[in-house]
């Protein structure tokens, strides 16, 4: 297995999220996520635990940053790699910090996003 091709298909995952909360464009953002995630985490105090279709939902009936013009960040704290299942530790600045957790599965030659999981920071 080159760990350097893996690193890369999910770091190109992340990247597919980062620029579709970006833009706000839901059909980037579906590149990243394989069609049966789930996604919880918190909203203030409020947990949200759904299908991802709920992210999607939640991405096209809000501002995006690349519209308002508000600052956004998407880095890449921390990727763990074992076979064909991974984590990446994320930190998500607009509006807030955010840490997401998100967990990936390799199937064929692409990397998916299986979950993400989120608190703010």
């Amino acid at each position: 297995m080159n760990i350097s091709n893996d690193e890369n298909g999910i770091r190109e995952a992340i990247n597919y999220y980062a620029e579709g909360m970006r833009t706000g464009n839901v059909e980037v953002m579906r590149q990243a996520f394989h069609q049966q995630a789930i996604l919880c985490g918190y909203l203030g105090d409020e947990m949200i635990a759904a299908p991802i279709e709920g992210l999607f939902d939640w991405v096209s009936s809000n501002p995006a940053p690349a519209t308002t013009g508000e600052a956004f960040e998407c880095e890449v704290l921390s990727l763990e790699i074992t076979g064909r299942v991974a984590s990446g530790k994320v930190r998500e600045t607009h509006d807030g910090a955010v840490i997401d957790y998100f967990h990936l599965l390799k199937h064929g030659d692409r990397w998916s996003i299986v979950s993400k999981l989120w608190d703010t920071e």
